[in-house]
């Protein structure tokens, strides 16, 4: 038998090798894509560099800046602050998988560097006593200058809107493809 003679079955022969093809080559497609943005997330763009130069590492910076600036803050304010402690504590939740707990983690770090900040320099202390925090500081918020400009969160924002609309979110809900954390891009 022929496809020509038979129109209904040549039909579903070629709905069955298109719907095979967007669905299973389609989110496959996908996935591969959200782990190479995802890629960008830890490697950036230069994987042969021997600094890193990605959104995880100028996260990891920032919070190794917070890290100093709240063991300089219990050292001179006390053990005891408020702003330190609640520091410490989102630095606990920074590390992880989970990269919209980590950013969210980072804002928070963000708020509690300024009211520390405030804090140091209320404080009747020499500047020799503020130098590490005050080092830790500017290296924290040149760290936030890079993560602003980072190509990841418009790469995630990108992928995040190639998942919307027909056949892709269809195909993304077969594979398990999710959306990335775009950092609010």
């Amino acid at each position: 038998m022929r496809f020509n003679e038979n129109r209904p079955l040549a039909w579903a022969v070629l709905a069955a090798c298109a719907l095979g093809s967007v669905f299973g080559l389609g989110g496959n497609s996908l996935a591969r894509e959200r782990d190479r943005v995802e890629d960008y997330f830890y490697d950036g763009a230069e994987t042969a560099s021997t600094t890193r130069s990605s959104m995880d590492a100028y996260l990891d910076r920032a919070a190794e800046c917070a890290q100093v600036m709240a063991s300089e803050a219990q050292l001179h304010l006390g053990a005891d602050n408020a702003n330190a402690q609640k520091m410490l504590d989102a630095l606990e939740s920074f590390s992880g998988d989970d990269l919209d707990a980590r950013y969210a983690a980072y804002q928070t770090l963000q708020g509690l560097s300024d009211q520390l900040y405030n804090e140091m320099y209320a404080a009747p202390l020499s500047d020799a006593d503020r130098r590490s925090f005050k080092q830790a500081y500017d290296d924290f918020w040149g760290s936030d200058k890079y993560v602003r400009i980072d190509p990841y969160r418009s790469m995630a924002a990108e992928f995040d809107d190639s998942l919307d609309g027909f056949p892709a979110s269809l195909a993304a809900g077969l594979w398990g493809v999710d959306e990335l954390s775009s950092f609010g891009a």
